[in-house]
C-alpha cells in the first residue's frame, strides 16, 4: 500500500540520524516507571548521550516531539496487560538528531526490556503517514492521549487491519524480513514455515465454507423431488420414498454439518500469536549474538543482563511452539471430521443414483428430475473437488507443523 504524501514534520530543526545502522540492534532494560537500568552500547551511541545521562534517566529522555501521545498510550496499555508490544517508535538523540527504531518491549521481572532495530519496510512509512496525522490531529483538536490511542486503533482498522495485534504482527514480520534481506541473510524457515500454515489454515477455511453452503443447496432437493411425486406417481411412489429418505439423511446430518462449520475454524488467532512471538524471539536472539562483540560497560553485569535476555527469549520460543502445537492438534481432529463429510457425499450419491434408475424407467421427458439428478451430480463433483484440496492444505500443515516441532525436539 503506498502512503500518501506526508506533512512536514513538527520538529523542522530536526535531522536525521547517521549513527543507526540496518545492522544496529539496541537494547534498554528499565524498572516499572520507566527508569533506565541497563542499556547497551548501540542505544549509548546513537542517542549521543553519555553514560551519567542515561542509566537512572527515564526512559522518555528520549522522546521525540513527533510522536504521538496516543502511542505511547497504547503501549503501555499493552505492556500494563503482561504482554509484549510492538511498535514504530521515532526518538531525539542528544544533539538534536532524530532516528527511527522498531520497538518490541515486553515486561520483564520487575520492569521492561526493549529491543529495537532499525525499520526499512512498507509498513514503516505506511506508520509514518498514520503517526503524522495523528500528530496533527491532537494538536488541533487538543486530543487526550486515550482518544488519540482510540483514533490510532481506527486508523489501523481503515488501513485494513482487524486490530493492532494484526498490525504489529505484519509489522514485525515485515521488518524482520526487511532486515534479513538487508544483510544478505537466509530467509527466515521458521517464519516461512508459520506463514505457509496460514496461507493454508485460510484455504481450508474457505473451502469448508463452500461445503457447507452445497450442502444447504441440497436441503431444498426433497421438496422439489415431491413436487415431481406428485405430478408422475402420487404420493406413496419410488420417487417420493427416495425424497423422504434424503430428507431424514439431511435432517439427521444437519448436526455434523453444523460441527464440521465449527471445527473449521482452524485457529488463525494461534497461528497470529506464533507468528508475532516467533518475531520476538529472533530479535531477542539477534541481540544476544551481538552482546558477545559488545564492550564491557562500567556499572553493568553484561553476563546478567544476557541471562535475563535469554530466558525471555527461550520462553517467547516455547510459547511460540506451544500455539504451532494447538494448530496442529486442531487440523488433525479436523482431518477425521472430514470424513465424516465424505458419508454426507455418499448419501448424496445413493439419492442421485435411486433418482437415475427411476428417472429411466419414466419414458416421457421429466425436466424437473433431470436437473435433480444434475444437481446432486455437481454437488458430488465438487465436493470431490473440495475435499481433495483440503486434504492436500491439511497433510502440508501437518508437515510443515512436524517439521517446527522437530527443529524445537533438537534445540531443547
Amino acid at each position: 500500500m503506498t502512503a500518501a504524501p506526508t506533512h512536514a514534520s513538527l520538529d523542522p530543526s530536526g535531522f536525521e540520524s547517521r549513527h543507526f545502522g540496518i545492522d544496529d540492534i539496541f537494547y534498554s532494560r528499565t524498572d516499572g516507571r520507566g527508569i533506565i537500568l541497563a542499556a547497551n552500547a548501540v542505544f549509548q551511541r546513537v542517542s549521543v548521550y553519555d553514560w551519567s545521562d542515561l542509566i537512572g534517566a527515564p526512559h522518555n529522555v528520549i522522546r521525540h516531539p513527533d510522536m504521538p501521545r496516543g502511542v505511547f498510550h497504547l503501549m503501555w496499555s499493552i505492556l500494563g496487560d503482561g504482554k509484549p508490544f510492538c511498535g514504530y517508535i521515532k526518538n531525539k538523540a542528544e544533539d538534536g538528531s532524530h532516528y527511527w527504531v522498531l520497538a518490541v518491549a515486553c515486561p520483564s521481572e520487575d520492569g521492561f526490556l526493549s529491543v529495537r532495530i532499525k525499520p526499512g519496510s512498507e509498513m514503516f512509512r505506511q506508520a509514518q503517514q498514520i503517526y503524522t496525522d495523528l500528530r496533527h490531529r491532537e494538536r488541533n483538536e487538543n486530543l487526550p492521549p486515550e482518544a488519540s490511542s482510540d483514533a490510532l486503533l481506527q486508523a489501523f482498522e481503515s488501513a485494513g487491519y482487524s486490530d493492532y495485534a494484526s498490525f504489529m504482527t505484519k509489522a514485525l514480520t515485515e521488518e524482520t524480513k526487511h532486515r534479513d534481506i538487508a544483510l544478505q541473510r537466509p530467509a527466515d524457515w521458521r517464519l516461512r514455515s508459520i506463514l505457509s500454515i496460514k496461507e493454508r489454515v485460510k484455504e481450508i477455511e474457505d473451502h469448508a465454507g463452500d461445503v457447507v453452503r452445497i450442502f444447504k443447496q441440497t436441503n431444498q432437493i426433497p421438496y422439489n423431488m415431491r413436487l415431481q411425486a406428485g405430478r408422475l406417481e402420487g404420493t406413496d411412489g419410488p420417487i417420493s420414498v427416495i425424497s423422504n429418505n434424503h430428507r431424514q439423511m439431511t435432517q439427521s446430518l444437519a448436526d455434523a454439518v453444523a460441527t464440521f462449520s465449527e471445527k473449521s475454524l482452524l485457529g488463525n488467532d494461534y497461528l497470529m500469536q506464533a507468528e508475532f512471538l516467533h518475531g520476538v524471539s529472533r530479535v531477542q536472539y539477534d541481540l544476544l549474538q551481538s552482546f558477545g562483540l559488545e564492550p564491557v560497560i562500567d556499572g553493568q553485569d553484561k553476563g546478567q543482563e544476557k541471562a535475563l535476555l535469554s530466558r525471555q527469549q527461550m520462553e517467547f520460543v516455547s510459547m511460540a511452539h506451544k500455539a504451532v502445537v494447538e494448530v496442529f492438534d486442531r487440523v488433525s481432529a479436523f482431518s477425521k471430521i472430514c470424513n465424516d463429510v465424505r458419508r454426507l457425499k455418499a448419501g448424496l450419491e445413493m439419492t442421485r443414483v435411486m433418482c437415475k434408475i427411476e428417472r429411466s424407467r419414466i419414458a416421457e421427458r421429466v425436466d424437473g428430475l433431470d436437473e435433480i439428478v444434475q444437481q446432486l451430480g455437481k454437488a458430488q463433483t465438487d465436493l470431490d473437488h473440495l475435499l481433495s484440496k483440503m486434504d492436500g492444505a491439511v497433510q502440508q500443515i501437518l508437515e510443515a507443523a512436524e517439521r517446527l516441532t522437530q527443529s524445537r525436539q533438537r534445540a531443547a
